[in-house]
């Protein structure tokens, strides 16, 4: 998916987005949230009456959120002379209904030094 462009319409396979929300700059580091979305389209389930509806595959989100909890974790690091920091702050199983997916939400705390 280009840089800037939204997903419509009903997710075909799986995907990861990264959505990184604005700093807050503070005395001595600049703080962001990123959000690391491991998305799963749902299966389809068809009942009785020829009703199609679709049902998260928990097996694979637990199976990415077990992946998740052992991959991300605190990392202090250099990039440029600049020191930052990440750590994960919550990591949780969300739905989107419009793209008819569920999927592993990783926030992840981002710090900065503030060098400025």
């Amino acid at each position: 998916m280009p840089f800037g462009k939204t997903l419509t319409g009903e997710l075909p396979d799986e995907r990861i987005t990264i959505h990184v929300k604005g700093q807050t700059p503070e005395k001595y580091w600049e703080k962001c949230f990123v959000e690391v979305n491991l998305c799963v389209p749902d299966l389809t389930d068809s009942t009785a009456c020829n009703v199609v509806d679709t049902v998260a595959n928990f097996i694979r989100l637990r199976e990415l959120e077990r992946k998740a909890k052992a991959d991300f974790r605190s990392v202090t690091g250099r990039y440029k002379n600049t020191t930052y920091h990440y750590e994960v702050h919550t990591i949780s199983i969300e739905a989107d209904t419009a793209l008819k997916c569920h999927f592993v939400n990783c926030r992840l705390l981002f710090n900065v030094l503030n060098t400025i």
